[in-house]
This record gives C-alpha cells, structure tokens and sequence, in this order.
C-alpha cells in the first residue's frame, strides 16, 4: 500500500467546515419549524440565521478559491464512464468488482459525483440559500410586493434543505465504499489517500501527464521551465507534490522507454530540442550533434521531399496527425513512425517554428509487408503465422468464423494485460468490446468473412484488469482450401499516441 496526497489543505477545511455548518442548518432549522425543542425557539432562528451567513460567506471564498486555483474543473461533468459507474454502484461492488475510474490530484471525482456535484451547486444550494435569504427578509421584501406569500416560500426551503440532508446521508454511505470502510474520511480528514501499489502508479502517472504539459508549454515559450531536464523537473515535482515513495515503483523506467519521441523545430527547419526517445529511434548517442541541424538531413531523397512538405504545411499554421514518415537511422538502418505536429507562435503571435511526437511504427510496417506477401500467395502456406506469432513487438490473434479465439501471441496477452492463454482461447471476441465497439467491429469481421481484408484503424480495447487502451487493428481470412473458416491479422498499441495527441490539444498548440 502507498499514500498519495489528493486533498488540498484548504479543500479539507471547507469541506468539514460546510458538513457541519449544513448539519447546525438542518439542527436548528427542524426546531424553528417545531419538529422538537432544544434551544428555545428565539435562540434556534438566531443561531440559524448566524449558520446560514457563515455558510454563504464559506461558499463565496470557496467559490473564489475553486476558480483561482483551476480546481473548477473538478467539477465539470462528463458522460464518460458514467454508465460503468453507475453499473459499479448497483451491481459491482457487491461481486468486488474494480473501480471504472481512478482517483488522482487532478481528478477526485467520478463521473457520477461530478453530476451529482453539478446539481448540488447550480440547482439545490441555490435553492436553499435564496429561499432562506428571502424568508429572512421576508418584512422588507413583502412591504416593497416583491413577495407576497411566505407559506410558498417556506415550503420550497424546507423543500431544499430535505435535498441538502439527502445528499449528504448519501454522500457518507459512498464514503464506506472505498478500500476500507473509513478510508475516505480518513482521506478528507489528513489529505492523504491510501491506495494499492498500482493505483498509486496511475496517480502519479496522471499527475505526470499534467506536469508534462507544463512543461511542454515552458519550452515552447509560454513558460519559464527550462528546455534541458523536461522530465525530471516534470518527475520531481509531481513525486514532491503527491508525496510517493517511488523507489518501488516501475512507472520511471516505464516513461523513459516510452517510445514516444519529442521534438521541436525552429521556423528555418533546424531542431530546437528532441529527448532521449527521439535519439533512441534514431539511433543517435549525442544530442550535441542534433541540435542545430536539418530536419531534411540524414534521409533518403522521397523522405527528404516528405518531411519538408510536412515542416511547411505546420509553418503555415496547420495541423498533422499520424503522417507516416521514414527515417534513416545514424547507423544506416531505415525505420519507419508517424509523427502528429502542431505550430507554436511567439509573443506577439507569430508562428515561430512547430513541436510534435513521433511514434515507431517498423514492427507495423514489417507486418504489412509480411500480409501482403500472404495475400500475394493467395492466402497459401502458414509463413505469416509463423511470423506474427513470433513477433516481440506486434500482438497477433486469430479467430474462427463464430467469433471465438483459436490462437493469440505473447505480445496480444500483454497488451489485454491476460497471464496465459488459457484465460481467452475459446472465449468471444465481444468480450473486450462495449456494444457500440461490437456492433462496430462486428460490421467488419462480416465483411473479412467475405473475403476482404481490412486495415481497421484506431479502436479501443478493454483489458482483463478493466483499463483502456488503443490499438491499430487489421483483418484477413484464414482459408481451409477455398473456404473461409476464420480470420487472422494483428494489432499494434496506439495508446501513446492517443496520449500524445491528447497532450498537443490540451497544451493549446491545437
């Protein structure tokens, strides 16, 4: 078990201090409507009244506090995943099922809490407080006609106050569900959330991601985080932040060999900054000798041509996304990746050069040619089997015509996070699918049954421990003489591309 800081120190105290400000509320409120006596009625409306201004006035600092920190957007609703966490609370967590969602710093709530949340603050705090404010100035308002029936007023406080209550005895039953019964409040109370070894590398996986951003966003000028040592200021301050004890974590050694590649190129062509992933795909030890040069240099004459018409379509302001490029490595070797792009602008606005990421896609472009050979073959012979099922980089798999899996390699069991085969041969192939991922990809193996082979571009999949990822998928039959009796065709991870495409949006260079 780890700890990871999630609750800010203020977040703590206006959380408590609102659940026991709405409790005095709700306290003194049923006693000046005479439900029992326990103050006094005179000493119940004052001291509702003192509660009802402390509460408004925690709101407005609080509310102040959310949009100067950007903690406002914890708060933002989303439909995704929300159908799974309502499954969660219905049905899952009675069978220990594991949680949809993934709590880190920047993103505390899930998606049904951020709707019940939404409704909280738009609609039944709204509520309560403007009917309780004109309750209080009900003399005043009623004497200038502004309000002419109290009794109205009072039931649609009441009204509200009951929502208030019902919301916070389900918000404690909610806290009761998390690793431990008293594990949230636990939480809330020093800040600290206690987490398996593996939620606590995706928190901090999360946070990174942000980090990352930022700083991104210094080299490109917006910032003053210097270009040399990205990630580590990235690491270290997130790892500062949230607390971890990362010597046991393999999340370090796992962003380093990402093999995702950045780089930054100056309005003349030449490169302002790569990291290490891009010297590695190229094969090059020296970042010295990098930096400075051409980006057309080192390449074949059509890879030459390519690049550049890329490097201008970006300098004239405009955005690429998985163009496919080769590349000649500093030991001869060609390699093949895709690289997404987008401009940056300087001060004033003008476009002062472009940064992107460049994803490896050899181990693709080696199984392509391998299909296409089997094609030309006349779907004879079993080399590409043999091929794919070897291969240490491309997930291969093949399923008989009625959707059940005959065969998958080690690099598929990886990438659906199964330990053995046994856990899938035999089973669906719906079983990694939503209904609408099924109903999509049922259409294609329907029309590879018929014949055709098919490149199926980006889907999702979800893995045996409930994550997401994305892959690149292509489809071919299997014939048995001139029958088709399956299909075949492999898969390649995608999901940090996704990741670095969502990183150039979200960093506003899109």
């Amino acid at each position: 078990m780890k700890r990871v800081l999630i609750y800010k120190r203020y977040e703590r105290f206006w959380h408590w201090t609102q659940a026991a400000l709405i409790l005095l509320l709700a306290l003194t409120g049923f006693e000046v409507h005479g439900v029992y006596h326990l103050f006094g009625y005179e000493n119940a409306v004052l001291f509702h009244r003192n509660l009802a201004w402390a509460f408004i006035i925690l709101i407005i600092f609080t509310q102040f506090w959310n949009l100067t920190t950007g903690e406002w957007h914890q708060y933002v609703p989303s439909t995704k995943l929300l159908k799974a966490q309502i499954e969660y609370y219905i049905t899952g967590i009675f069978r220990h099922a594991p949680h949809p969602t993934r709590k880190t710093v920047y993103n505390k709530f899930n998606p049904l809490q951020r709707l019940t949340y939404l409704g909280l603050r738009v609609l039944i705090i709204p509520v309560v407080v403007l009917s309780g404010l004109v309750y209080m100035y009900y003399v005043y308002l009623s004497s200038n006609g502004v309000v002419h029936n109290l009794g109205t007023v009072a039931y649609i406080h009441v009204a509200g106050a009951f929502l208030l209550l019902g919301f916070v005895i389900g918000h404690v039953y909610l806290t009761t569900t998390g690793h431990k019964p008293l594990s949230a409040i636990k939480a809330m109370l020093t800040g600290w959330e206690e987490m398996s070894d593996e939620d606590a590398e995706i928190a901090l996986e999360e946070n990174l991601k942000v980090a990352l951003i930022e700083s991104r966003k210094g080299i490109s000028g917006q910032g003053t985080i210097e270009k040399e040592g990205m990630f580590d200021t990235a690491f270290e301050d997130v790892v500062e932040k949230l607390g971890i004890d990362t010597a046991s974590t393999r999340l370090r050694e796992k962003l380093i060999k990402s093999n995702v590649g950045y780089f930054r190129i100056n309005k003349d062509g030449f490169y302002d900054e790569v990291n290490d992933v891009w010297l590695s795909l190229y094969k090059c030890m020296d970042k010295k000798k990098v930096i400075g040069s051409h980006v057309g240099l080192d390449r074949t004459p059509e890879g030459k041509k390519a690049i550049i018409q890329l490097v201008n379509k970006v300098l004239s302001g405009k955005t690429i996304s998985g163009e496919r490029v080769e590349r000649v490595c500093k030991d001869g070797s060609i390699g093949y990746h895709t690289v997404s792009a987008a401009p940056y602008r300087d001060k004033d606005g003008n476009i002062a050069g472009l940064e992107g990421f460049i994803i490896d896609i050899t181990p693709q472009v080696e199984a392509e040619k391998a299909l296409k050979l089997k094609i030309a073959d006349g779907h004879k012979g079993d080399a590409f089997y043999k091929l794919m099922a070897a291969s240490k980089d491309v997930g291969y798999f093949r399923i008989d015509k009625d959707g059940f899996y005959q065969e998958v390699n080690d690099v598929w069991l990886k990438l659906y996070k199964y330990t053995a085969k046994n856990d899938i041969i035999g089973k669906h192939y719906s079983l990694s699918r939503t209904k609408e991922d099924f109903v999509a990809l049922q259409k294609s193996v329907n029309r590879v049954l018929k014949g055709e082979t098919i490149p199926f571009g980006i889907t999702r999949r979800y893995c045996k421990d409930g994550t997401i990822g994305y892959h690149q998928i292509t489809m071919t039959p299997v014939y048995d003489g001139n029958n088709i009796v399956g299909f075949e065709g492999f898969i390649v991870d995608k999901t940090d591309n996704k990741l670095a495409e969502e990183e150039l949006k979200e960093s506003g260079s899109v």
